[in-house]
């Protein structure tokens, strides 16, 4: 503009193209950061994604998935040797079903990651959906599954199983596997308890996960005449009997031939001055099933 001494200002076009443009360039730092939060991808990726769809958020998140997923198949063929020898079982109980599940990877580092953990509570909630083959004479029915059948099971985006831990090898870099999982069912009435060893933390509200697990399947009723130690809290008594499972291992509930191994005439583990079944008599429990788990072995 000529300098004639006053004041000049830009001519009104130029003010309105100069404003779109300021708009322009907001909503693409405004999309690039929302897509960058939403996917975890670096901002690098994240603008590479919005160049590559016209800047359209929503196509843009559904490039990257693609690219991630076929990314994460290819490193997941990759690394298909590497022994995966350790991980978690996860624990998921809802109502008269229980679900436990496992997810093998390489090193302990990994298990303990929030990814790792996101992805055994997929696969216990995947499971719950399922049913156990029905068996009318039986109060509990048990189930495995194997890891080829979980593998296809689809999650709520549409994909499987198998392609959300094939995503998360390409982003973490490290071989899993999904191992096999053993549903319970219980007949309407019966109660469930479970309990995972050693614990570990997880940010979801109903996935217990650890290296062992158990489950139990019992029923209330009536006390027996002598009453429960003072130190021992009834409402804690069934996952407290979980945690004896996971420690001692019994094979049976009760087996008269077999008192070592039989859950009923073991010494409690809390308390070495009653048996299972004196607990069990006091507290008014009466154990109808259970199940254990160990990490890397099958049921």
């Amino acid at each position: 503009f000529l300098n004639t001494g006053f004041m000049t200002t830009a001519p009104s076009y130029l003010k309105f193209h100069t404003g779109g443009a300021l708009r322009m360039a907001a909503t693409a730092k405004s999309d690039l950061a929302a897509l960058r939060k939403k996917t975890g991808y670096s901002l690098s990726i994240c603008k590479k994604a919005l160049s590559e769809n016209n800047n359209n958020l929503g196509e843009a998140e559904v490039w990257l998935k693609k690219q991630a997923q076929a990314q994460g198949w290819a490193k997941a063929q990759k690394l298909q040797g590497r022994n995966t020898s350790q991980g978690l079982l996860g624990l998921s109980i809802q109502g008269e079903k229980a679900a436990i599940t496992e997810l093998n990877c390489e090193t302990d580092f990994v298990a303990r990651n929030e990814k790792f953990q996101s992805i055994l509570d997929n696969l216990a909630k995947t499971c719950l959906t399922l049913s156990p083959p029905a068996n009318t004479e039986e109060q509990v029915t048990k189930a495995n599954i194997s890891s080829a059948e979980i593998s296809q099971l689809k999650i709520s985006d549409g994909s499987s199983l198998a392609d959300l831990v094939a995503l998360n090898i390409g982003q973490i870099g490290e071989n899993m596997a999904i191992g096999e999982a053993t549903l319970v069912q219980a007949v309407s009435g019966l109660n469930l308890s479970g309990f995972a060893h050693p614990a570990t933390e997880t940010g979801f509200s109903n996935l217990l996960c650890g290296r062992y697990a158990a489950v139990m399947v019992y029923a209330h009723v009536e006390k027996g005449p002598t009453p429960l130690p003072e130190d021992l809290d009834i409402e804690k008594i069934p996952s407290q009997i979980c945690q004896h499972i996971i420690g001692m291992n019994p094979t049976c509930v009760k087996n008269p031939d077999d008192k070592e191994n039989s859950l009923l005439n073991q010494t409690f583990l809390m308390d070495e001055s009653l048996t299972v079944e004196e607990l069990c008599s006091a507290a008014g429990i009466k154990i109808v099933d259970f199940i254990r788990r160990e990490i890397g072995r099958s049921n």
